[in-house]
């Protein structure tokens, strides 16, 4: 546990590096003690929720800092903890430590992995699985959009929102947050993606600046309640149809709550070569010149982050939902409304 605590701050100033190091040293720490100690680390203790958090935060810190392997193959391990027969032996766990079974499954979304996504198999007790099994159909209908089959993402899409509103998952919980209010800002994040790929460009963006108006009102917590935060995909489909100046602003919002993330940081090194294009057209030799240092900066801080031992992802854009068009817009002025969901402006 003292190995683990530190992250906490490491995740909070982005250190993703040392978040994944140290807590991949807790939790060998962790195993020699569920083979030495089983009844102070089983499922009935206070401490195995100690060992979930701790995976938790691994996963969530490589997610953040690009580490695929590294965030598959934790998700992938606690999985072999968090078995279905787990919590049918033990009634009750389900409401605070289900939740933690889904990691690999925003892993594969983080990592746009859509065609693994729709090869994995539902659990057997739905009923008790009901998270793992709500945000597999969300991240199949992610997928499912993302491969432009609208039909089948709104199939799924549906069966989500049914558990979503099922009375039983009100009273489930992932650390300081609901079950229940993660859910709702998945909904939003989903039907937004959803209507971005029948190109109703307004309506999905209304429903990504809602998800993060929720994700927003989340309870405090380290690490932040939602896995992949709602404005890398906000941002990065906004840049995609033109609105650098927009999507600027959710990047340069979302880095004031997960420092030097390499994604925001790469979706705003986009946004700043649509500024140079426009100040180049507009604006003094000295403003671009200012952009040119930031991007160098920028340019800097993602070969920093390229440089950890786990660092293993290629990013090209702030989310993998980006970049799926043939063809791009040009940079566009502005798009009306857009800014009133920005947290911190």
């Amino acid at each position: 546990h003292l190995l683990h605590m530190p992250t906490h701050i490491d995740v909070l100033v982005g250190d993703y590096e040392s978040c994944v190091k140290y807590n991949n040293k807790a939790l060998a720490a962790d195993k020699k003690m569920m083979l030495t100690s089983p009844d102070t680390s089983g499922p009935q203790s206070f401490y195995f929720g100690y060992i979930a958090h701790n995976y938790h935060m691994l996963v969530y810190g490589a997610m953040l800092g690009g580490m695929e392997c590294i965030a598959q193959e934790k998700a992938a391990e606690l999985n072999k903890i968090l078995v279905e027969e787990l919590f049918l032996e033990n009634p009750g766990i389900e409401l605070y430590l289900e939740a933690y079974s889904a990691l690999d499954l925003h892993t594969m979304v983080r990592f746009g992995r859509w065609e693994e996504i729709l090869e994995v198999p539902f659990p057997v007790h739905q009923n008790i699985m009901l998270y793992r099994t709500a945000t597999l159909y969300g991240c199949r209908a992610l997928a499912y959009a993302a491969l432009k089959n609208v039909k089948l993402a709104k199939d799924e899409f549906e069966k989500f929102d049914k558990i979503r509103c099922d009375p039983e998952i009100q009273n489930r919980i992932l650390h300081n947050n609901s079950v229940s209010d993660l859910l709702a800002v998945e909904g939003y994040m989903i039907m937004g993606e959803i209507l971005y790929r029948e190109e109703k460009y307004t309506e999905a963006f209304d429903f990504l600046k809602k998800a993060v108006k929720l994700e927003d009102s989340f309870h405090y917590d380290e690490p932040w309640g939602k896995m992949q935060p709602v404005r890398h995909a906000y941002g990065g489909l906004l840049l995609e149809q033109g609105y650098w100046k927009e999507a600027e602003q959710v990047f340069r919002a979302d880095l004031m709550y997960h420092p030097k993330n390499p994604w925001s940081l790469t979706g705003l090194m986009h946004c700043l070569t649509g500024k140079r294009h426009d100040v180049s057209q507009h604006s003094s030799q000295q403003s671009f010149y200012d952009i040119r240092l930031e991007q160098m900066q920028i340019e800097t801080s993602l070969k920093e982050m390229r440089s950890s031992e786990w660092a293993d992802f290629d990013i090209k854009h702030s989310c993998n939902c980006v970049g799926l068009q043939k063809e791009k817009q040009k940079y566009r002025t502005t798009r009306g409304g857009c800014n009133a969901c920005i947290r911190g402006t």
